[in-house]
């Protein structure tokens, strides 16, 4: 017929089984690093929305109000 004998049908369907695994390794890998950048995302988001909420605050605070928060971050020297 054209000259391919078991051998070589048997040869082709081997390689194309390893390029089919190849295949699925990297789909996965590509999934894996995707669903990273996704779950870095949402964690840069939610820091991002969290000091947008802090900054929001303190701009309502007003003077006296912030003074007194700031009094409970800032060491005082003579104690």
């Amino acid at each position: 017929m054209f000259g391919i004998n078991k051998l070589q049908i048997y040869g082709l369907i081997a390689v194309s089984f390893v390029l089919g695994l190849l295949g699925i390794y990297s789909a996965g890998i590509a999934r894996g690093k995707d669903k990273i950048k996704r779950k870095l995302d949402e964690k840069l988001i939610d820091n991002m929305k969290t000091a947008k909420e802090v900054e929001d605050e303190i701009e309502s605070l007003g003077d006296n109000a912030l003074l007194d928060r700031a009094n409970k971050w800032v060491r005082k020297d003579n104690e």
